[in-house]
């Protein structure tokens, strides 16, 4: 199921992409002079060991989740979690990215690539005890084909036979998944593309707990916060703005976790690291790779530090459908006229990276032979001139009654963000731009952009999939109301590059491919891309076999399965 559901909107990773850190660039590291040092602690002296029903309940510190546990309609990386916890898909995958068996035990492939035929296990059932078969897997395909279906997983079923017939016609049933028996299932598709495998590994909904009629998605909305699904985890209590708790479910077919009882207790930049020390947290997910923070944690003497690239990055994302930033000039010029690598040495320390294209770093597809963007604000100049912007009487450059000052949408409760403010105002200010920051709760500025649209420039962060295809944040197709191209780019050679990435099965011709997508997009600059960092998973030494990866996050059953807690 780990296409990372398709790519998730990741709250700018709160707290390890762009939108969030949590330490400042301006506080003095523990052990420096002037600072308090921290003394190291003998695990012997761990408080999580001590605390309330420690012994069997495992405490993971996550930014708040929203409540949209419903596979279909999460987006964001932390409601995700909650769905992945407690919902299967057909597959999972392994630490290179493969996918490995899950509810299906094997499946074959037609030498067209057009039919994925699926062999479900027959032990498998949802936490009501009711058996998960192949009706379940179609009735998930027909929800997400259904023509009042508002989410942003619509990719994964435009591709397959009869979708138009379902979602714009009269027809009663989505041809392109065949039930074959009770535990077969297939997949038809319109065209042969080497993503369709993972099209198929949408996290499965129990027929019997959502069924709706046709044209009536709204009635599953009103059951996201009563989740009921085959995971290794059964939702026991939503405390919005604080937690979310988990009891396992001792019939998974896969075997009972290990951890009877799990928490997902929402920490803040400001809570994050001192509840590590206290013990009131056992891991803390996504931790900024940052020098006073890596201070903090040696200096326990019982957390440790799962390191690894992240997979995903940063950006700055601009309305390409306002006249003053459809001209790429301007996207380049402001690129130019921000010092990246200044934001990414002060703020990261080392641990992270500029970024200069949409793929990650730890992807077979990644390239750098492409424009850089160093710092150069006389560049920067160049390019606003030849495009026609020149400097108004207040300094801020004017062009047809149109003025280069924005409102740049942002989020509360980011060290990151309040990092990043005064820099990018200062160096832009430079160059006759103006920028002012507007900051709102998350989920108030995820409906903005992806659902209204109604923005001039925002900050964010991807948490990518496996597979380096990107058809669901950047092809025109998904640039409609609450589809993941929010930022309107629309550019027939992307869209061909796009759809010939997914044609292609050779992956070294693949990785041609997009590498000539990624100088594309390094030119036409649909956003400013801003970091790609490590990502650090904080991990109280009680906690044994939490091996967190790129392609496999803790939710992932090769991981939660097999956590353990010492006594």
């Amino acid at each position: 199921m780990k296409r990372k559901l398709a790519l998730l909107l990741s709250l700018v990773l709160v707290f390890s992409l762009v939108l969030s850190g949590c330490g400042n660039k301006n506080e003095a590291p523990a052990d420096t002079e002037g600072g308090d040092k921290v003394e190291k602690k003998e695990a012997s002296n761990n408080p999580a060991r001590s605390r309330d029903g420690a012994a069997d309940t495992l405490v993971v510190g996550t930014h708040e989740a929203k409540g949209d546990f419903l596979p279909g309609y999460s987006s964001e990386v932390y409601d995700s979690y909650v769905v992945d916890l407690i919902f299967d898909g057909l597959f999972g995958n392994d630490k290179e990215g493969n996918p490995t068996p899950s509810v299906a035990k094997d499946w074959e492939i037609s030498e067209d690539h057009k039919t994925y035929t699926f062999h479900l296990r027959d032990d498998v059932k949802f936490s009501d005890g009711e058996p998960l078969t192949a009706e379940d897997v179609k009735f998930t395909y027909e929800f997400l084909a259904d023509p009042t279906y508002d989410g942003p997983r619509s990719s994964y079923v435009m591709n397959l036979v009869g979708y138009k017939e379902y979602n714009e016609g009269d027809a009663k049933e989505l041809a392109g998944v065949k039930v074959i028996d009770e535990h077969t299932v297939a997949f038809e598709f319109q065209e042969a593309l080497s993503t369709n495998i993972w099209d198929c590994g949408m996290a499965i909904l129990p027929k019997h707990i959502y069924d709706f009629e046709k044209g009536d998605t709204a009635s599953l909305k009103k059951k996201m916060s009563d989740p009921i699904g085959s995971g290794p985890y059964i939702l026991k209590k939503f405390e919005p703005k604080q937690y979310v708790e988990f009891e396992a479910n001792p019939n998974y077919f896969l075997g009972a976790p290990k951890v009877s009882h799990l928490i997902m207790k929402f920490t803040t930049v400001e809570t994050q690291m001192s509840e590590l020390e206290k013990g009131t947290i056992d891991v803390q997910l996504r931790v900024p790779p940052k020098t006073e923070n890596k201070e903090i944690i040696d200096g326990t003497g019982f957390i440790n530090i799962n390191e690894y690239p992240d997979n995903g990055y940063g950006y700055m994302g601009w309305n390409l459908r306002d006249p003053r930033l459809a001209d790429k000039r301007v996207r380049q010029a402001l690129t130019y006229g921000f010092n990246r690598q200044q934001f990414v040495d002060v703020y990261y320390g080392g641990n992270a990276q500029v970024c200069n294209v949409p793929v990650s770093q730890v992807s077979w597809a990644y390239t750098t032979d492409i424009n850089e963007y160093p710092y150069d604000p006389d560049k920067a100049i160049a390019l606003l001139e030849e495009a026609g912007w020149k400097p108004g009487a207040d300094g801020i450059r004017e062009k047809d009654g149109m003025k280069l000052s924005f409102v740049w949408d942002t989020y509360t409760d980011s060290k990151y963000v309040e990092s990043l403010i005064p820099m990018l105002k200062a160096d832009w200010e430079k160059i006759g731009v103006k920028v002012e920051p507007n900051l709102m709760e998350f989920g108030a500025l995820s409906e903005k952009v992806y659902d209204k649209q109604e923005f001039d420039m925002y900050n964010m962060a991807w948490s990518l999939s496996i597979d380096p295809d990107a058809f669901e944040l950047f092809h025109s197709s998904m640039a409609v109301p609450g589809g993941f191209n929010a930022v309107g780019f629309i550019n027939e050679e992307n869209d061909k590059l796009l759809e010939a990435g997914r044609k292609e099965f050779d992956q070294n011709k693949r990785a041609e491919i997009y590498q000539e997508w990624c100088k594309l997009m390094n030119e036409e600059l649909p956003y400013m891309f801003l970091t790609q960092n490590l990502s650090w998973d904080a991990v109280n030494e009680r906690v044994q076999n939490f091996n967190t990866s790129p392609f496999q996050d803790w939710t992932s059953r090769d991981v939660i399965l097999n956590v353990e807690l010492a006594q």
